[in-house]
């Protein structure tokens, strides 16, 4: 798993990034740290009150606890009123990316703020319509779209 945080303008907290044990691995064989199945997730705060969390690479049964740690922690801040939960960079999405947004969709709910989801044209997509979740969800088409919603 690969973390990175991005604090707001003139904050500065270190790189932030976690490398899993099986990328630093592939790292030292040649195969490179960043493989298309490696789970990276990225959370910056764009501006004040709106917190925006990108998950690449896999979501199944084995990465969910990770991601649902790191998206419990960020739905807790103070004086959030938007979390945006871009999934438009994950590969493969199995049942577990609907535990996910359930998570996330409990916990803006409980905090009163709203949940702005970028699903991709891809797999989180799919899932979506295939289970016809869709409508429970305030998707946008990319991160642009999802920030102008924050700010209204």
């Amino acid at each position: 798993m690969i973390v990175s945080r991005s604090m707001p303008a003139g904050t500065s907290h270190g790189d932030g990034e976690i490398v899993s044990p099986r990328a630093a691995a592939e790292a030292r064989f040649g195969a490179g740290a960043r493989s298309a199945s490696a789970l990276r997730v990225r959370v910056q705060w764009p501006e004040r009150g709106v917190v925006m969390v990108s998950v690449g690479g896999e979501i199944d049964m084995a990465s969910l606890p990770r991601i649902t740690e790191v998206l419990r922690q960020r739905l807790t801040a103070a004086r959030l009123h938007t979390a945006i939960l871009d999934l438009s960079q994950v590969g493969f999405a199995s049942s577990a990316v609907l535990e996910l947004l359930m998570l996330a969709h409990h916990a803006a709910g409980r905090r009163e703020a709203r949940l702005l989801v970028v699903p991709g044209t891809g797999r989180v997509r799919r899932v979506l319509e295939l289970t016809g979740l869709s409508g429970l969800f305030e998707q946008t088409g990319d991160l642009d779209e999802a920030l102008a919603r924050a700010r209204r």
